[in-house]
């Protein structure tokens, strides 16, 4: 007896009669299930040879793998072996996957015992790949329920697991399998991001829209059968947006891309510093990047037609109006009045914002044109060498636009690189910020918080971490931009008032998500900050004691926390590193 036969014996005999009698799937039905009929097809496009154990069909539509193993097997190797054959589903034949997408759950079975599973996406290679989650084992009607095939189906709203893994990473698949594409690229995430949009703002009518239309008949048949399976409409809010911009970080750090995105809790720290909003606080980022200052700054009370965000790049305007319409469950016309523009950031916002707050760009070239409309506004030869244009970094401009778009009184807060407050060459810039602002704070970033996709534009040059080290710079804006001397003078006596400086802590270990070891540390840093502005003067930061526990470590909880107090953790989380936070008595000693 072949192989193959005994296989098929083992198969017919033993797991298609306790999948039917155990969980009510089909059995003598050979369209529905395929046994060692769906092909593995070769780079080249040729057929392997090989196939897949079983597939279980609906409609047409492949909805469970199953890779079988006998007894002396394991789940592992069959779990491994079920991972092939996903990734090589033959997703590009119409007559195995008419939508042009693989089943959603696999199964391993190893003699009787069998084990169910739901695959996601795996956003930190190169080439992203499926991670996978065993859950419960499905009945075949649950089964049909979640794609949306049993009978009488209602579309049902996501929380923000099912955001993520059920329609987030299979609009991605579609749009990759379409494009066939092996990476997400940036095209791939625009257009994710654009059918979002769309679908809110025109509902049943986005099948006419872009990228909707670019689509083959087999991606418009999934995009179609996603948006029909999940009440999207429903499921809007802050939670869903926050896992949006998430999953977009991640998408962004395992691809080539030169975009960037800051971190939650940088966002958090820097609109906490800012400090002070009210429904009527006008608060502009001009380059808006992902809209996560702005939907931070609504969620501190500031209305949403009180807040503008400005992006030249067509990438991050559509990823911060999704996000918006995400955030502020917006549909249909609202989309259009969400306060997101896409044009140049450094033309003429106005001069009336009480807060500027973002990271802008901080390459050493200005690229993007449009001099002659900026020099408008900005002042293109700042330096006053005489030479127009010749000393045009992007932060130089983004630091002008920042003090031209504040109102006297305005605050100020940007992300910077750390040689502004220190190179020769910027000096000019020192003295125009000072000459209109007075410094409030600067807080000093190590380098590995901006990752790809996390840092200021063109920083790093597409390395996986961005090694320009960065601050945060906050400030008020005392005076009107005087525009024949915006330089003033070298006397700095007038400088001679309190800052408060503070730096973080290199990590030992950068492993995990940044915000998991930067977070504790902004958070002390921010409690000095409230003591400092109350009494100008800083608490002491008490010493944290480590008794020896057994297995575990008890740690004494910080008292400047208003939060709960902590009495474990777990011996593989290391502790929060101390902040080493100072006071300056005068600007001197940054601006010389």
């Amino acid at each position: 007896m072949s192989t193959q036969q005994s296989e098929n014996s083992y198969i017919a005999n033993e797991i298609l009669p306790l999948l039917a009698s155990g969980f009510g799937y089909p059995f003598n039905n050979s369209e529905q299930v395929k046994i060692n009929d769906v092909p593995i097809f070769r780079a080249s496009g040729a057929r392997s040879g090989a196939t897949m154990d079983i597939v279980y069909y609906w409609n047409g539509e492949p909805v469970l793998l199953i890779e079988a193993k006998r007894e002396h097997k394991s789940h592992e190797s069959a779990l491994k072996q079920a991972l092939d054959y996903l990734r090589n589903f033959p997703v590009s034949h119409k007559e195995f996957a008419p939508s042009g997408m693989p089943p959603k759950f696999l199964a391993t079975t190893v003699g009787r015992e069998m084990k169910f599973y739901k695959w996601a996406i795996d956003y930190s290679k190169p080439i992203p790949d499926f991670l996978t989650e065993q859950v419960d084992i499905l009945p075949f009607a649950k089964l049909l329920e979640y794609y949306g095939l049993s009978e009488q189906y209602e579309a049902r709203a996501l929380d923000t697991r099912g955001f993520k893994a059920d329609f987030f990473d299979e609009l991605v698949a579609i749009f990759k399998t379409d494009a066939k594409e092996q990476k997400i690229t940036a095209e791939v995430i625009k257009k994710v991001s654009l059918q979002i949009l769309n679908f809110l703002a025109y509902s049943d009518k986005f099948a006419g829209q872009s990228p909707y239309t670019g689509l083959t008949i087999q991606g418009q048949k999934a995009v179609r059968d996603l948006f029909d399976r999940f009440n999207l409409v429903a499921s809007l809010g802050a939670d869903i947006a926050h896992e949006f911009r998430r999953a977009i970080l991640r998408s962004f750090q395992g691809g080539g891309f030169n975009q960037y995105l800051t971190e939650q809790c940088i966002v958090a720290f820097m609109v906490d510093l800012s400090g002070g909003f009210r429904p009527e606080t006008r608060v502009l980022d001009f380059e808006c990047g992902s809209g996560g200052f702005l939907a931070a700054a609504v969620e501190r009370g500031v209305s949403l037609e009180n807040i503008r965000g400005v992006d030249i790049e067509e990438l991050p305007y559509i990823v911060a109006k999704t996000y918006l319409a995400l955030y502020f469950k917006k549909a249909g016309e609202w989309i259009d009045a969400l306060p997101v523009k896409k044009e140049n950031g450094l033309l003429d916002q106005g001069n009336d914002w009480n807060v500027i707050i973002g990271n802008p760009a901080g390459g050493n070239k200005y690229e993007h044109g449009d001099l002659v409309k900026i020099g408008r506004h900005l002042d293109r030869d700042l330096d006053r060498n005489g030479a127009l244009d010749d000393n045009f970094s992007e932060y130089n401009l983004s630091i002008q636009q920042a003090v031209a778009s504040a109102n006297v009184g305005g605050k100020i807060c940007l992300i910077l690189p750390e040689g502004f407050f220190s190179n020769s060459h910027d000096e000019f810039l020192r003295k125009y910020v000072v000459k209109h602002c007075k410094v409030l704070a600067v807080v000093s970033l190590p380098r590995g918080v901006f990752k790809k996709g996390t840092s200021t534009r063109r920083q790093g040059g597409g390395a996986q971490t961005a090694s320009m080290k960065m601050s945060i710079f906050c400030a008020q804006k005392v005076r009107d931009l005087d525009k024949k001397n915006p330089l003033g003078n070298d006397d700095f006596s007038a400088l001679d008032y309190p800052v408060f400086m503070a730096s973080v802590n290199e990590p030992e270990s950068k492993s995990g998500a940044v915000c998991e070891w930067l977070e504790p540390q902004l958070a002390i840093i921010f409690d000095q900050w409230r003591e400092w502005n109350a009494t100008h003067k800083l608490k002491t930061i008490p010493r944290v004691e480590i008794m020896d526990a057994g297995p575990e470590k008890k740690v004494r909880s910080l008292p400047l926390f208003d939060r709960k107090t902590i009495n474990k953790v777990k011996k593989s989380k290391p502790l929060a590193h101390k902040s080493t936070t100072k006071i300056s008595e005068s600007l001197e000693d940054i601006f010389q």
